[in-house]
């Protein structure tokens, strides 16, 4: 991807300095930051419509997968002023002023910048406080196989239809999958974080030798956590089509339910993901048409 080493491109109508294009932040596969910068750009028309309006935790890798990330929040004061954000009062005290994924220059810009994780808000601004998404992470503890993470995504899938819900799935980039209710933006945190715990429960209730709502990793043994943590205020989920901190640079994709016996979590690279979108398309294009109001659960 990175053939052509620019010290500048134009995204839309921005003007965007590039540093250090052949610096390579994945080694064994060789994928360097111009290659991450392209890969962002082009996957752009795909991936803003998921992130737009969201308030952003950027995971960072200047120095590449090898050595140690950070998590940014605050918006640097260097940042250039095109880019959106929004400040967000803190539950204790102060505030901070998140960046948002709106547009394909901010994509290249944070790409630069050594971005390779974008985690990004269940809510959109202004309406921070009502999240559009209600998110199940499953992620297998040591020792326990994708087929029983398959196991798990269909049962949960069985439950939330019980409750005439619509689902959706998608591969992490990492290791598990997270399973996904679009929702209209009418309910709290807390009332969304309280119908996942209570769908969570009652999936372990019936499976306690193989689910857990244990949050301890030494107390799982072999269970899967059915993890409701990020329905929750200021949490947040990989955005779609996020990059993983991964050798090979796998990618969070959207998957359809009948393709869930044959992928596995990291199938989908910044290399093959293009091939896949020409072939199908972005599967959750149309996600916010199905967007429900939860049920009450006596």
């Amino acid at each position: 991807m990175s053939d052509t080493l620019k010290s500048t491109i134009k995204v839309g109508t921005r003007t965007i300095e590039l540093s250090n294009q052949d610096k390579i932040l994945f080694p064994k596969s060789k994928i360097t930051k111009g290659d991450l910068v392209t890969y962002y750009q082009k996957i752009a028309p795909y991936m803003v419509p998921h992130v737009k309006d969201r308030p952003l935790s950027m995971l960072r890798y200047p120095n590449g997968i090898t050595h140690e990330g950070f998590y940014q929040k605050e918006t640097p004061d260097y940042f250039p002023s095109w880019i959106k954000t929004v400040t967000i009062a803190k539950k204790e005290d102060g505030k901070t002023n998140y960046v948002m994924m709106n547009d394909a220059a901010t994509l290249a810009y944070l790409a630069n910048q050594g971005l390779i994780t974008p985690h990004i808000w269940l809510s959109r601004a202004p309406k921070v406080n009502n999240p559009d998404r209600l998110i199940f992470d499953l992620d297998p503890s040591p020792g326990v196989g994708f087929d029983t993470i398959r196991w798990a995504a269909r049962e949960l899938k069985k439950k939330l239809e019980e409750k005439k819900l619509p689902v959706f799935i998608m591969t992490t980039g990492s290791r598990g999958v997270h399973v996904v209710v679009p929702l209209k933006r009418l309910h709290t945190f807390d009332q969304v974080k309280s119908f996942a715990h209570a769908i969570a429960r009652e999936l372990v209730t019936e499976f306690p030798s193989k689910l857990t709502l244990e949050m301890s990793k030494a107390k799982r043994g072999k269970r899967i956590f059915v993890d409701t943590l990020r329905n929750a205020f200021a949490q947040t989920g990989v955005a779609p089509y996020g990059v993983r901190a991964i050798e090979g640079a796998p990618v969070a994709a959207p998957i359809e339910w009948k393709e869930l016996g044959s992928v596995t979590p990291q199938k989908f690279t910044i290399k093959n993901i293009f091939r896949r979108l020409k072939a199908k398309g972005d599967l959750w294009k149309n996600i916010e048409k199905d967007a429900v109001k939860l049920p009450k659960i006596s």
